[in-house]
Formats: C-alpha cells, sequence, structure tokens
C-alpha cells in the first residue's frame, strides 16, 4: 500500500471538526470520512487502515505534524 497523503487527512480532520477518537470508533464517523479521502486522493483504502492512520498523527501532535486540536466552542467560549 501507498503511503498516506497526510496533508489532505489534516486538511480533512479540519473540515470535519470531529475529534479523532469520536473518527475511528464510530463506523457511521468514520465510512464517509473514508470515502471522502479515497474521493480526494484516489487511494483505496480499508477504515482500519486509515483508523490507524489517523490515532499515529494524533499521537504525534501538531507540533511535529501530526493532527491539530480543533478548536471548539464550549457554551460560547473557546
Amino acid at each position: 500500500m501507498s503511503p498516506f497523503d497526510d496533508a489532505v487527512l489534516i486538511e480533512m480532520y479540519r473540515e470535519y471538526d470531529t475529534p479523532c477518537d469520536n473518527l475511528v470508533s464510530d463506523e457511521a464517523e468514520l465510512l464517509p470520512f473514508v470515502a471522502d479521502y479515497a474521493r480526494r486522493t484516489g487511494q483505496e483504502v480499508e477504515p482500519s487502515e486509515l483508523a490507524h492512520r489517523l490515532l499515529a498523527l494524533r499521537k504525534l501532535g501538531e507540533a511535529k505534524g501530526g493532527l491539530p486540536r480543533l478548536r471548539r466552542r464550549y457554551n460560547g467560549r473557546n
């Protein structure tokens, strides 16, 4: 399998605005994400492989090129 396009994954992660744990643990969230990734990159990937890559990017952290923290609003506060 070819490597993932991390730039596309990070961009999509921001667009979907869904925490990584929710994406990888809920098939209803993950499957559309995988289909969108495949459409954008032309890569056909297994949902489990994409979930594994998302978790690896989360663990890496934004400072090292991984997933950014989502800027979510709670009760009108950031």
